[in-house]
């Protein structure tokens, strides 16, 4: 078991340290270097080096006046069993301590702050009891690689022509980050349709600003897809062994899809449960890491745009999509674990 250095014997090595005329910095540098790279700042070597050349040697903690700092952590649960949102200012003055207090227990307590997780809906029993009923449906299906290998799916995206990067950025002290306008959800765009497998992408197209995609639209786009299919896996059509995973969108459900599909000889639909992005491989993968890639790219024009989506394309190899298509499996298993809720990714 790794053993943790006690505040006291820090105080002792920067004692010695001193008295062997050693800088703050080397002092701190030289203590992280036995003890481990977070075990003293620079800041703390400075504190203590100032009260040794006062002829200050108590090493420990100076009495403090002001609030007390003594706090009870049932006291503390109980605060944020109430309000789960309270900020350490809140806490602090509610249960009469000081914020460093409050760090110092919730740090005990093992708790962090973060933001709720954002579901893409919320859900009805009724829902969630519909994605464990097909997911349970789907878990039993053989799940080797010739089951993934038969699988197309596909799904769509806007993409904007003005990408805006608001990653953090490193900044001198006291110097503010560049300013980065919203993503204007209104801006210029162009709808992204694509079908992809094991593989790679099998086709994708682009649909300008404006342009419905309605049921017709997203037939004549399964023709091209089939097309393609046969000409890229004959075996898979010819053995009617193609399964196309789409998401409940109207244009895929619609009446005259429906009878589309009953058309192309080959090809079956794999069950998809409803409000359920997590389990679509374009939106937990294809997508998510597109986003990343067109961060602070603009376009001027539609043909740029179709350059960078294949671009994007292109720099995933097969084995990246075989991943994301397997991947499927942990993610129905999780559906049918928690109940039909969404799970944390």
């Amino acid at each position: 078991m790794d053993y943790e250095i006690t505040k006291l014997e820090i105080r002792v090595l920067l004692r010695h340290y001193w008295k062997k005329g050693l800088t703050t910095r080397d002092a701190a540098k030289a203590i992280c270097k036995v003890e481990g790279t977070q075990t003293v700042g620079k800041s703390t070597a400075i504190d203590w080096f100032k009260r040794f050349n006062k002829g200050n040697f108590d090493l420990n903690d100076s009495p403090r006046s002001g609030r007390p700092t003594k706090l009870d952590n049932d006291d503390l649960q109980a605060e944020l069993d109430m309000k789960p949102s309270s900020s350490t200012r809140d806490l602090a003055f509610k249960l009469g301590v000081g914020k460093s207090t409050i760090h110092w227990h919730l740090k005990q307590l093992d708790f962090v702050h973060k933001k709720p997780r954002q579901d893409p809906h919320e859900l009805t029993k009724a829902q969630a009891d519909k994605r464990v009923q097909i997911c349970r449906q789907l878990l039993q299906n053989p799940r080797d690689d010739r089951f993934w290998k038969r699988i197309v799916t596909s799904d769509e995206k806007w993409v904007y022509l003005v990408n805006h990067n608001r990653d953090k950025r490193w900044v001198p002290p006291g110097q503010a980050t560049p300013s980065v306008p919203k993503q204007d959800r209104f801006g210029l765009k162009i709808m992204l349709c694509v079908w992809w497998n094991f593989e790679g992408v099998v086709h994708f197209e682009l649909v300008q600003n404006g342009q419905a995609i309605n049921a017709e639209l997203y037939c004549q786009q399964l023709d091209r897809v089939y097309e393609k299919l046969k000409e890229k896996y004959p075996a898979l059509i010819n053995r009617k062994r193609a399964l196309l995973q789409q998401d409940n969108a109207k244009p895929h459900t619609a009446k005259k899809t429906t009878g589309r599909f009953q058309e192309l000889d080959g090809v079956e639909i794999l069950p998809h449960p409803a409000y359920s992005p997590d389990c679509a491989p374009s939106d937990y993968g294809l997508f998510r890491s597109m986003q990343h890639f067109l961060k602070g790219r603009r376009f001027e024009a539609f043909d740029e745009v179709e350059q960078a989506c294949q671009e994007f394309f292109n720099s995933k190899q097969p084995e990246w999509y075989f991943d994301q298509i397997r991947k499927l499996a942990d993610r129905w298993q999780k559906v049918v674990e928690n109940d039909g809720l969404y799970f944390e990714d």
